[in-house]
């Protein structure tokens, strides 16, 4: 993983803990790795591409219309 997404995730580990409720679970930054290995795999017929950066615009919506809008003013068409 790289630094930025390790700094991310803890993070987000931090906020997630300090907001719930039920604190019967320790919620830990594998917990989280685990929530988003299955986000990916109910995703996975989205998934496509060459690259990792293909890869994440074809599951992530904002990162897909971030790539239309740089695309269109590139001159370049992208069809989906």
């Amino acid at each position: 993983m790289r630094i930025d997404q390790l700094t991310d995730l803890t993070a987000l580990r931090k906020h997630v803990s300090a907001h719930r409720r039920d604190r019967s679970e320790i919620i830990t930054d594998n917990t989280l790795i685990r929530v988003a290995v299955d986000l990916l795999m109910a995703h996975a017929h989205r998934l496509h591409g060459d690259t990792e950066e293909d890869l994440l615009n074809s599951v992530l919506p904002r990162r897909r219309a971030a790539a239309a809008r740089q695309g269109a003013s590139s001159g370049k068409v992208e069809v989906m």
